[in-house]
């Protein structure tokens, strides 16, 4: 493909249709996700300098605009220069939309074409790449794990942890830096049976999204108690570390002992119920233990280990029941989990080293597979856009 920018500082591509004013290497420079209209720096470009891939040869023209925040007010085409629209109208030039987060990929398909009608644009001239697997079902648009790679650049001055079978003194770890109300229910329900007390452990309460309770996609009531212990947990801090928010949310740092001290990690996602999509939205959180030689589950969307899978990963079959993935229901794949970990949980520590040990050959294969090259990943998605 040929990406087309309409500025550049030295090599570097300025971003699409910002109005924030930076320069590469600075403070501000990391900023554009936080100004209207949260066009940011293409990390698409990035990845593809990367692996050695050329951006900006002859090819199908690409007006490429990266955003990790997707504003339904925005109208892009109205935002364009003149020559960039009629360029996209006669058919000359794509507009391509990079989204690096997990909303409903169908829903932004259909307001960008309702946008593109309104300016005499036809639909085919819009690619949309999607963080959310279900954009792998719609037209001219295609599934990309950005974090896979964005975490794999960020975290890759840290060396990866080895795998080794000496004794842990943590049954497994378990992290949420963001309160949610599902993530509340899950960990809520850990530290009534003690769990807490067996792994690295840590829940902020304060830093949260604003999700209203009505929202859980678990239905606590469910489970006789769970909401009571749920409202008192969330009265509570618990921390596996001494970093602040901030360093918990900075890709370029790790906690050694939380993969290298514990034999399972149990993997809150970014979603359980990706915006009703029916996707899988893989985030850095189901990366770190893959980089780190950790096992893990994963309380995520149904279809989570089978994307992994298409990924190239593999999800310890042999020691770690993974049907849960299968189940439809996001409470019945809450409540089957659980029974999951409490078989291994209770089992106790040596249990739980022979499950790891067990796991050896997919741990290894896991941690090479992500710190591999990503050039063919690269290619097969440039490949599919530029096949439809």
């Amino acid at each position: 493909m040929n990406f087309e920018f309409d500025k550049f500082i030295g090599p570097k591509p300025y971003p699409n249709l910002t109005r924030w004013e930076a320069v590469p290497y600075t403070y501000q420079w990391r900023q554009f996700s936080h100004h209207y209209p949260f066009s940011e720096p293409p990390a698409l470009i990035e990845y593809l300098e990367d692996e050695n891939i050329q951006w900006d040869i002859n090819g199908p023209r690409v007006y490429l605009v990266a955003v990790s925040f997707f504003d339904f007010t925005i109208d892009w085409f109205s935002m364009l220069s003149e020559q960039r629209l009629q360029e996209i109208r006669s058919g000359m030039l794509y507009f391509a939309l990079f989204y690096s987060e997990g909303d409903n990929p169908w829903v932004i398909r259909e307001h960008l074409e309702r946008q593109a009608r309104y300016h005499g644009v036809k639909g085919h001239m819009i690619l949309l790449i999607s963080a959310n697997s279900a954009a792998d079902s719609i037209p001219h648009s295609a599934w990309f794990a950005d974090d896979e790679l964005l975490f794999r650049k960020r975290n890759r001055k840290v060396s990866p942890v080895d795998y080794h079978e000496r004794p842990r003194s943590r049954l497994f770890t378990a992290l949420v830096r963001t309160h949610k109300w599902w993530r509340a229910t899950i960990m809520a329900d850990f530290w009534r049976r003690g769990w807490h007390e067996l792994g690295y452990f840590s829940y902020n309460p304060y830093l949260a999204v604003g999700e209203p309770e009505e929202e859980n996609p678990i239905e606590v009531d469910q489970f006789p108690g769970l909401r009571s212990n749920m409202y008192d947990f969330v009265g509570k801090k618990f921390l596996a570390d001494d970093l602040d928010s901030d360093q918990h949310n900075d890709h370029h740092l790790s906690v050694r002992n939380h993969f290298e001290d514990s034999y399972l990690n149990i993997v809150l996602e970014t979603h359980m119920d990706v915006d009703q999509s029916g996707g899988v939205f893989l985030t850095e959180k189901t990366f770190k233990p893959i980089k780190n030689a950790q096992p893990f589950v994963i309380f995520g969307a149904q279809h989570s280990l089978a994307r992994l899978r298409d990924l190239g990963y593999r999800t310890f079959d042999s020691e770690i029941d993974s049907g849960y993935d299968s189940i439809k229901n996001t409470t019945d794949r809450y409540q089957r989990i659980m029974e999951i970990l409490a078989d291994h949980i209770k089992a106790g520590p040596e249990h739980m080293h022979r499950v790891y040990v067990g796991c050896k050959n997919d741990i290894l294969h896991n941690q090479e597979h992500f710190l591999h090259s990503k050039r063919d990943r690269l290619n097969k998605l440039l490949e599919k856009l530029t096949c439809e």
